[in-house]
Parts: structure tokens; sequence; C-alpha cells
């Protein structure tokens, strides 16, 4: 499936709202409303973008929309050719280390990197998540550090497991740079 203009400032709108802490890291289903549900709706058939239920620590959900792997290659590909800035603006990181364990943190790097992986689509799921102390993970859910997920595609596969929230994203991008330049020093 080729991506169209259109598609496309669908996609860069739905990769700058996931930046936004308040909405969770989608584009929930509110704020879709003003796309046309054809468009929206080619996408996730073309698996670029996926239908996605995240659970808050306040009982709290928000439905909406993420990028898939396929949806953030796409995007990267053709930002040359509607000659935009780059997406990825530099964010000031706040650390909050100092509240977390060493395996709290090393938890939160886990999920990252594991989610990163293409199988994972994104998730990293509860099975995996047993591996973990539960209450490390119902610490860092509780402390925004990780959301729930439930994740569901046209063939009517479904997904649970956790992602990790802005904060969490934040803090171990911080790590992980803190590591490279005790490195490279």
């Amino acid at each position: 499936m080729q991506v169209t203009e259109r598609q496309f400032y669908m996609l860069k709108d739905i990769h700058v709202i996931t930046k936004v802490g308040s909405k969770g890291g989608c584009l929930p289903l509110k704020d879709a409303l003003i796309y046309d549900p054809g468009e929206l709706k080619s996408l996730q058939d073309g698996d670029y973008v996926k239908a996605v239920t995240l659970m808050m620590p306040c009982g709290g959900e928000i439905r909406g929309f993420k990028l898939t792997h396929k949806g953030e290659w796409a995007l990267r590909k053709l930002e040359a050719q509607y000659k935009l800035d780059a997406l990825d603006a530099p964010t000031s990181l706040n650390a909050e280390r100092q509240c977390l364990t060493p395996e709290q943190v090393d938890t939160l790097r886990d999920i990252y990197h594991f989610c990163r992986l293409r199988k994972s689509g994104g998730i990293f799921p509860r099975k995996e998540a047993e591996a973990f102390a539960a209450d490390d993970l119902e610490f860092l859910y509780l402390h925004g550090y990780i959301l729930k997920i439930q994740s569901g595609d046209t063939s009517g596969r479904k997904e649970k497991g956790f992602i990790l929230s802005n904060k969490g994203e934040d803090l171990v991008r911080n790590v992980e740079e803190s590591k490279d330049q005790g490195a490279g020093s």
C-alpha cells in the first residue's frame, strides 16, 4: 500500500501527539474523529497504525491509535519527501532515578529494549513480565513509568502487556545517555 500525502500527515499527527504525556502515548479516539474514518481504516489495514487500549493507574482507560514499526518507518522515509523538520525535536530530560531501585531501572530498560524488537509489536507481553518482581512492576505502574495496554489488530489477535510511558522512556534514555558518556570518557 502506498501512503498518500493525507495519510502521511495523519501518521505525523499521531507521532507528534504521542509525545504529549496526558495522551498516554497514543492518539485518543476522540481526537481521531477529525480524520476520515476510511483513511484511518486503510492505515490500520496496511499495518501502519494499530488500535490500543491503555489502562491508567487511576482506573481510567484511553482508547486510541498508535504507530506500528512499519508506520514509524514509513514516516521517517516520507519525512524527506515532504521536506519537514526532524520529527524528534530535542526534549528536556529530567531523571528521577533517585526514587527508583537499580532493579526497577533495569526493569524499565528491559521493557524499553524488548518493545523495540520487531516481533514484540511494541508491547512487553504479560508472560514476559512474570520474570520480574511483581512489586517492582506495580510500583512502576502506579508511579506512571509504565502503562498497561491491550492491543488488537484487524485479524482479531489481541495482545496484553506493558509499554513505557513518556516519563519512563525519558528516564531510560537519560540512563542510556549517561552510560554512553561514561564509556566515552
